[in-house]
């Protein structure tokens, strides 16, 4: 078993993730073992196992601090917006822009997947997307619930809440899945545009 690094030879894990990351990008994450980690961060592969028991915990380890990213950045983006329009514009705008930016990166990394390597991380991305929804849901539960408190707009039910955020995320996916089977987002604002006009007129009847 390895023996916890001392107060000098620790090694934040955050350092390891961003090791792994940036071999993922240049090897794809097939070709990327325990050893090259440790090679990158210039410390023994058991270091790494004090940490993370195996590769696959590295892979999934590094798409939720991806993730967590993503989110922290569609929240600082709807925490700075004033209305509840804009907030809902932010959300809906960043959520896809996020995705665009990030979409070459997975592409990097399944770089050289067999199947089974692709079922295996279909899996991890599978879990780690519905925290993301989750994480998702919860803000914009959070926009509705303090602009009905506030006055801004009519207080919701639990079951309209919950239908609205629904339509919201359809609606993104459908907008973003369109737009990328043309590769063309120059509408994207637009269209993001008469998404929040038309939830802003279904919050003010």
């Amino acid at each position: 078993m390895t023996s916890a690094p001392n107060i000098q030879d620790d090694i934040l894990p955050e350092q390891i993730l961003q090791a792994a990351l940036q071999l993922y990008l240049k090897h794809g994450v097939r070709r990327v073992t325990m050893d090259d980690v440790a090679k990158v961060i210039g410390k023994s592969r058991g270091v790494l196992y004090y940490y993370y028991k195996n590769r696959d915990e590295i892979f999934e380890a590094v798409i939720e601090t991806l993730i967590q990213e993503v989110v922290d950045e569609i929240a600082e983006a709807v925490d700075k917006a004033a209305s509840v329009k804009d907030k809902i514009r932010a959300f809906c705008l960043l959520k896809i822009k996020t995705s665009e930016e990030k979409k070459s990166f997975f592409t990097a990394m399944e770089a050289g997947m067999d199947a089974e390597e692709i079922s295996r991380h279909s899996q991890i991305m599978t879990v780690l997307h519905k925290r993301l929804m989750q994480q998702e849901t919860a803000l914009l539960k959070k926009v509705l619930s303090l602009a009905g408190k506030s006055g801004a707009i009519r207080g919701l039910k639990p079951k309209e809440s919950g239908m609205l955020i629904f339509i919201i995320l359809s609606g993104i996916r459908g907008i973003k899945r369109e737009m990328n089977y043309d590769n063309d987002f120059s509408k994207l604002d637009y269209a993001v545009e008469v998404l929040a006009d038309m939830v802003m007129r279904w919050l003010e009847r």
